[in-house]
């Protein structure tokens, strides 16, 4: 008797060979498992289900299985399945086929489009998407074949994995992990990179959640449209941190001749190269950037500057991190900084971390003339509020209007999902408890 299913995998492969069941067969050893009695369900996924990597599995036990086959006998011919699974918010969600012998995109094209349609027809919100394909080109005759495969309680206690960062010795984060992507330990610190099912692929450095791919746009886009925008002509940028390339292809938006990045451990880049691109969306072979893998106190002191706009992209201040939030550290920033130039730092979380807010307001203040906190909302970072904070030399910040914002915005074809000229404008409106801070 098979029982509903509770659980939901994807895998795909091919065979040269006009046999479906041969070609699953090969589909599940690519997968790692084999030797399944396999039958032929209906689309629909019940409520709960949960989608989860193809690992182990009770051989032998009877397995609902969808899916869907591609064949020909024309030598050189392209065939292609896939399978699409979709799910809403409430864990309910259906499963459809499609293959044909055109393009990789235009059958998983024809997949999405089906759950999409399957979505709408019952009322559902698509919340997650999943898809496989497989490709085969034929030789003789072949087929190719993309499947879900079910099953139901008797994994029912499968253990999972989670990624915990402790927010404070009271407070921890967790996050269900889908798969482990990377893992190495650099001569600096620990780099983990994992798949999750809430924040998708996740960068963590020293247990620590650095960015993820569910809401790194706004830390990036806060980070440095603010400095960015309220500079005239930002030219010249530097950028210490931001191993993950996000802050650096948020600043290749703008008209820049130069961006350098000061990243002290050129692993964390390697790793971002390979695994997050989706963040750095190959902001590292730009021409206009230089990357430096050095100590940015080192850096400063040789004075390569001057820099119109510098970004503070760290750590927190922890272990060597700590100096980054002195005042020995800012005075060497605007040694580097020109007559006209913004800083903006990332600064904590007002909740979690009011220490760290506090002593990098105290570090930056005598070296600016103008310095304002701001703040934006990042479900991953500790608390979810999170503080940045801006230092402007030679201008005001609060002197630039909120027209000129707006056509500088739009006059860069800024394509954002956070920042906005009224959203900058009000990032820097504090609540009390917040203004009690830099007193």
């Amino acid at each position: 008797m098979v029982t509903l299913p509770k659980y939901v995998s994807l895998t795909s492969g091919h065979a040269e060979g006009m046999d479906d069941l041969t070609a699953f067969d090969n589909a599940l050893k690519d997968a790692g498992i084999a030797d399944l009695n396999l039958i032929k369900v209906s689309s629909i996924v019940p409520q709960g289900s949960r989608l989860v990597p193809l690992r182990e599995f009770p051989v032998g036990s009877l397995v609902p299985t969808v899916y869907t086959v591609a064949y020909s006998d024309k030598p050189g011919e392209r065939v292609i399945a896939a399978v699409g699974l979709g799910l809403s918010p409430d864990g309910r969600g259906l499963i459809m086929e499609g293959h044909g012998t055109g393009s990789r995109e235009a059958v998983e094209d024809l997949v999405r489009r089906r759950v999409e349609a399957g979505f709408r027809e019952r009322g559902l919100e698509l919340h997650e998407y999943y898809v496989v394909v497989a490709e085969h080109v034929v030789q003789e005759h072949g087929c190719a074949v993309a499947a879900a495969v079910l099953w139901g309680d008797e994994l029912e206690e499968m253990p999972q994995a989670w990624e915990t960062e402790a927010w404070t010795p009271d407070v921890r984060f967790q996050v269900r992990v889908r798969q482990p992507v990377f893992s190495m330990r650099s001569p600096y610190q620990h780099i983990n990179i994992v798949d999750t099912f809430q924040f998708g692929r996740m960068l963590w450095l020293e247990g620590t959640v650095q960015t993820s791919e569910a809401d790194h746009w706004v830390y990036h886009e806060m980070l440095v449209h603010v400095p960015m925008l309220l500079h005239p002509e930002p030219r010249q940028v530097l950028i210490v941190g931001g191993g993950d390339g996000g802050a650096l292809a948020t600043v290749l938006e703008h008209p820049v001749e130069r961006v350098v990045v000061v990243e002290i451990d050129q692993a964390v880049v390697q790793a971002a190269r390979d695994y997050l691109s989706f963040i750095h969306q190959g902001a590292f072979d730009d021409p206009r950037t230089e990357l430096v893998y050095q100590d940015a106190f080192t850096y400063l002191r040789e004075k390569h500057g001057p820099f119109d706009v510098m970004l503070m992209d760290t750590t927190d201040p922890v272990g060597p991190a700590m100096r980054l939030f002195t005042q020995d550290f800012y005075r060497l920033v605007t040694d580097n900084l020109a007559g006209q130039g913004l800083v903006a730092a990332q600064s904590g979380s007002p909740w979690l971390q009011p220490e760290v807010v506090t002593r990098n307001w105290r570090a930056m203040k005598p070296h600016f003339d103008h310095l304002a906190l701001y703040l934006a909302s990042i479900p991953t970072y500790p608390g979810g509020l999170w503080s940045f904070t801006l230092g402007a030399r030679g201008l005001n910040p609060d002197q630039v209007k909120p027209e000129v914002l707006a056509k500088r915005f739009h006059e860069r074809g800024l394509g954002t999902r956070y920042y906005t000229p009224e959203m900058h404008r009000a990032a820097f409106t504090l609540p009390p408890f917040v203004a009690e801070l830099l007193k």
